[in-house]
Parts: C-alpha cells; sequence; structure tokens
C-alpha cells in the first residue's frame, strides 16, 4: 500500500510534464498513449524504480517509446507510398517551411542538428532539466552532455544566422524557387 501511495503522489506530480514532452515529440493524437505507457511501465518497474529524482527516468522511458512510434510510423509510411511520393510530399513540406515565421525557422534549425543534441537541447530549454538529468535522459556523463550542449547551441545559432539568406529559395530548386 505504501508503494500504491507513493506511486501515486509521484505520478500526480510527473504525469503532466511527461505528457507536455511526449505531446511535443508526437503531437496530442498519441501523447496521452506515451504518457500512459510509460507509467505503465515505471508502475512495472517500481521495485528499481529511481524514486528521489523519477523524471529523468521517466523521460528516458518516453523517449524511447516516442522513438519506437516514430519508427513504427516511418516503416508504415513506406509501405504505403509509392515510389516518388515521398520526394514530391518533401518538395512541398519544404516550400511551406519557407513560408513560416521564426518560430518554425528556429525548428528547421533543431531538425539540423543530431536526434541526440537536438533532444539534449529540448531536455534542457523545453522540458527544464538540469545538464546532469539530461545527460542521465540521452544516456551520457554530464561533461560530455555540456560539450554536446555547447555544440548545438553554437551551430544552432549558425543555422539561425543562415536562415533569412535562405527565405525564399529552397535546397532542391536552387534560385528563388517559388
Amino acid at each position: 500500500m505504501n508503494d500504491e501511495a507513493s506511486f501515486t503522489r509521484m505520478f500526480q506530480e510527473h504525469y503532466e510534464s511527461v505528457l507536455r514532452y511526449a505531446w511535443r515529440r508526437v503531437g496530442s493524437a498519441d501523447a496521452p498513449d506515451i504518457a500512459a505507457e510509460t507509467f505503465k511501465i515505471a508502475w512495472e518497474k517500481y521495485d528499481g524504480f529511481p524514486r528521489d529524482q523519477p523524471l529523468p527516468w521517466l523521460y528516458v522511458t518516453a523517449r524511447n517509446l516516442t522513438l519506437n512510434l516514430i519508427r513504427k510510423d516511418r516503416r508504415r509510411e513506406r509501405l504505403a507510398d509509392w515510389p516518388g511520393e515521398d520526394l514530391s510530399r518533401h518538395a512541398v513540406e519544404q516550400d511551406h517551411a519557407y513560408a513560416v515565421t521564426a518560430r518554425q525557422a528556429a525548428l528547421a534549425a533543431l531538425d539540423g542538428l543530431s536526434d541526440d543534441d537536438r533532444e539534449l537541447v529540448l531536455l534542457v530549454s523545453w522540458e527544464g532539466l538540469d545538464l546532469r538529468q539530461a545527460a542521465v535522459v540521452v544516456g551520457c556523463s554530464r561533461p560530455v552532455a555540456s560539450m554536446r550542449l555547447h555544440r548545438a547551441r553554437k551551430r544552432l545559432r549558425r543555422l539561425l544566422a543562415d536562415e533569412p539568406q535562405s527565405v525564399g529559395r529552397h535546397p532542391s530548386y536552387g534560385e528563388n524557387a517559388v
């Protein structure tokens, strides 16, 4: 009963954070399922669960679940697409990306990072984790996370500085694609 009360308290304290984390990665349709599965796994592994700081562990679990969902969706899309359709859809998405606001430019710059570096930036910036906690989530040491975060932020600044010059140009079409 004590474990159940402790788990309930932990769930109430962290559910919204895990839900927001999943929502930002997979959208509103799948986020509740990711959050529910995360806490199901947490309950199943509660005996060995890090109770002093559970949020990084919960984020690692949610991250693994979202990555599995994304891989599954990509496989499904590849099976459903005819050859060539993916290229035309990519071109349409790119055209749209050049017509959006500064928020979309920042998200596009984030896409220029590796998956792990993007995850590290998002954990620190959006999720509010400190560097040590974020390092646990991405599976590296704090010094490595610190260096990767520094390099990722430097690259983001460079990508964002280049963004105004590329507006109106599509990398697939050359100069001033409309």
